[in-house]
């Protein structure tokens, strides 16, 4: 990773030139040095990302990545697809015998613990079933969902990637989106049509825009269907066109054409230069991302109210002339420059499952790998500090900044926006120059004055949103409201110090294990930081949490009767004085 200096410990930046006196940057002792953690359940909204569901022997509950999903603030996540095979929310796995559907226990529990701590969910209902799939005589009577494994042009060994283009093929799948709507209705908020269908996914993959625009109208046929389904099962519900790869307006327009008005949200996908260092905020240059929004809003009785969901985004380290310390730049300017759009964006991925053919490439954390797995990436700081504080907030429009960009970079590289949190009501501002960074070194911060008339700020502070460093401001003219920043690669953000004023919850008990002994059942689990204490819950059955029991700060087990019933489930959480923690990872037993 490279080394990048943080300021403001660089206190000039060219012969000459002084930023800022050492007084204007001494933090008063009430003022936290670093943002503190906001857990998931600390958030009215936030940001998003791509989950794929635990799955032993790479991705088992029992090793610590499951709860730092709502230790880092995440308030939505995308399940239902991993590439080389199927998750188990997917069709091979939930209808495995003709008209028999089956959702496995561990995926209610995954459901169950996302809705505990406060995340919401859209699931992909993605891809096709052998039993569904050829001449009628030679189909399986019953299927078992390959293995992660990836065979040519990233297919798996029986391929799942086949068209809903028969009638029968698609009146089987719109079952199966009956019985899961129905299974977590009011649970799940977002139902997607298959995963970038545009290309290989949904086969054939063609690249002639007359053959997209085909493709995507044969898509369109399954989608119209698939919507209907989704709103009369659950209205409250909502549809969204399968996320393409790229924008892709040929086959995204052809696919809505039939019936705009059913579609809630429109999904796309954009890595601007895939493979390549390019800066997130070039989606809309190199992938023309806000013509493709403008001509979705053009087309005939779409929705007024129609959202746009990026819901898959990443810079991967292992790209070319990146590294991690860009992947961690870059995460805030790409949701700033999102909500920014009022665009919904979300981070592919949380966590790698290394068992498949991407590896260890993508992730906030690390996959299973021997010497860095399940450790955080730096862009997972990022993330944590970008969801506390910007998680909740809408761009405001009202509010004025008064920037003069830098010469260099007059050209439309300065980017300015004003938020406000949708609880307190409090402005920030996020300031930074989009461009590419460089992973041999640092862009040098150049001081620049920034107007923020009306903001409400008694006491400015500035914030780095990708160490979360916290230093405070002076006032360069208190009665005009203008203050002095560093502006470079790197976004930062200014507002009050009294906008960091949630109280910082303890990290959550993890890796919970319970396992039966004689007439007992035993509870196992490993905690962090210092917490005040445990408090351990129980459900039988799939019923209500009941309070088991409590124990004492060094205590990370519980032990009690085996409580009568089939299914027991139990959850754990960290307590202090201040808040409490988000839920561990689900542990249950089977009677």
């Amino acid at each position: 990773m490279r080394y990048r200096m943080r300021f403001p410990s660089r206190l000039v930046l060219c012969a000459g030139v002084m930023f800022f006196s050492t007084a204007a940057w001494t933090a008063e002792p009430s003022l936290p040095t670093q943002v503190p953690l906001r857990n998931s359940s600390q958030l009215s909204s936030g940001f998003g990302v791509n989950l794929p569901l635990p799955r032993d022997p790479h991705l088992p509950w029992t090793r610590h990545w499951w709860t730092r999903l709502f230790d880092s603030g995440v308030k939505w996540v995308r399940l239902g697809q991993y590439e080389n095979s199927s998750d188990k929310t997917s069709w091979d796995w939930v209808e495995q015998t003709p008209g028999n559907y089956h959702v496995l226990p561990e995926v209610d529990e995954a459901i169950r613990s996302l809705l505990d701590n406060d995340v919401s969910i859209e699931v992909q209902l993605c891809y096709n079933n052998a039993l569904y799939q050829g001449d009628r005589s030679r189909r399986p009577k019953r299927i078992q969902p390959a293995p992660p494994g990836v065979g040519d042009n990233d297919n798996p060994a029986h391929s799942i990637f086949t068209p809903l283009n028969t009638a029968d093929s698609l009146a089987a799948f719109l079952n199966y989106t009956r019985f899961m709507v129905n299974r977590f209705k009011g649970k799940v908020k977002g139902w997607e049509l298959w995963n970038e269908p545009n290309i290989g996914y949904w086969q054939p993959n063609v690249e002639l825009k007359a053959d997209r625009a085909a493709k995507g109208r044969e898509y369109g046929r399954a989608l119209c269907r698939f919507a209907d389904v989704v709103h009369e099962v659950d209205p409250q519900s909502k549809v969204i066109f399968g996320g393409t790869s790229t924008i892709d307006a040929a086959f995204a327009l052809a696919a809505i054409a039939s019936c705009p008005e059913k579609i809630d949200i429109m999904a796309y996908h954009v890595y601007p230069g895939y493979g390549a260092n390019h800066a997130p905020e070039e989606g809309d240059a190199l992938e023309d991302a806000g013509l493709f929004r403008e001509a979705v809003l053009r087309v005939p009785g779409v929705r007024k109210d129609i959202e746009f969901w990026d819901n898959e985004w990443n810079t991967i380290p292992t790209w070319k002339n990146s590294s991690e310390s860009i992947q961690a730049v870059y995460l805030p300017r790409y949701y700033l420059q999102a909500r920014a759009q009022n665009v919904e964006g979300f981070f592919w991925e949380f966590i790698p499952g290394t068992d498949g053919n991407e590896g260890d490439q993508f992730g906030l954390i690390h996959g299973d790998t021997p010497d860095r797995g399940f450790q955080p990436r730096p862009a997972y700081r990022s993330f944590e500090v970008t969801a506390a504080l910007f998680g909740q907030t809408q761009v405001d429009g009202a509010a004025d900044i008064l920037p003069e960009p830098p010469d260099a970079y007059s050209h439309g590289q300065l980017r300015k926006y004003a938020y406000r949190d949708r609880m307190t009501g409090k402005r920030i501002y996020g300031v930074w120059l989009a461009v590419p960074s460089d992973p041999h070194g640092p862009l040098q911060p150049i001081p620049m004055e920034l107007g923020i008339p009306g903001s409400g700020i008694e006491n400015p502070i500035l914030i780095d949103l990708t160490s979360g460093k916290v230093t405070a401001l002076q006032w360069k003219d208190k009665e005009k409201q203008h203050v002095m920043v560093p502006v470079s690669d790197e976004a930062v953000a200014v507002a009050d110090a009294s906008y960091l004023d949630w109280p910082q919850a303890p990290e959550a008990p993890g890796e919970l294990r319970a396992t039966s002994m004689g007439n007992e059942v035993r509870l196992q689990w490993n905690g962090y930081g210092s917490p005040k204490g445990f408090e351990v819950h129980r459900s039988v059955d799939w019923g209500p949490w009941q309070k088991a029991g409590t124990v004492p700060e060094k205590q990370t087990n519980f032990s009690e009767p085996i409580p009568q019933g089939q299914h027991v489930s139990y959850r754990v959480r960290a307590l202090s004085q201040k808040a409490t923690s988000a839920w561990s990872n689900p542990a249950w037993i089977e009677n």
